[in-house]
């Protein structure tokens, strides 16, 4: 027997479905350009990237003496410009007329 007072998750505002929720849309969208974590060791070379600060942090308290820097990424650029080269038609393969005959013999088993 069905539920007669069943939603639906993928529009309602008020479920708790992951990304469907106001509520965590709005904890997503933070303002702060896009970034990673670099994790450093004793003598400054990287030794690992990570996506959040908790798990750079806890790197850090695992390995005495390494660092952490917070990496931001470069700008996107609003618009491109992608340069075209026209071709000489001498550059394209001559249609092929002519197919050679096939030289396949049946398989026996």
């Amino acid at each position: 027997m069905k539920n007669k007072n069943q939603k639906n998750h993928l529009t309602d505002s008020s479920s708790n479905m992951g990304l469907t929720t106001r509520k965590l849309q709005s904890q997503i969208i933070t303002g702060e350009p896009p970034h990673y974590f670099e994790v450093k060791n004793i003598d400054g070379e990287r030794y690992l990237h990570c996506g959040s600060e908790q798990d750079a942090k806890a790197t850090c308290e695992m390995h005495k003496g390494f660092t952490y820097d917070k990496v931001y990424l470069p700008a996107t650029p609003k618009t491109v410009d992608v340069p075209h080269v026209r071709l000489a038609p001498d550059f394209e393969l001559p249609a092929q007329q002519i197919l050679p005959e096939s030289e396949l013999q049946p398989f026996e088993v």
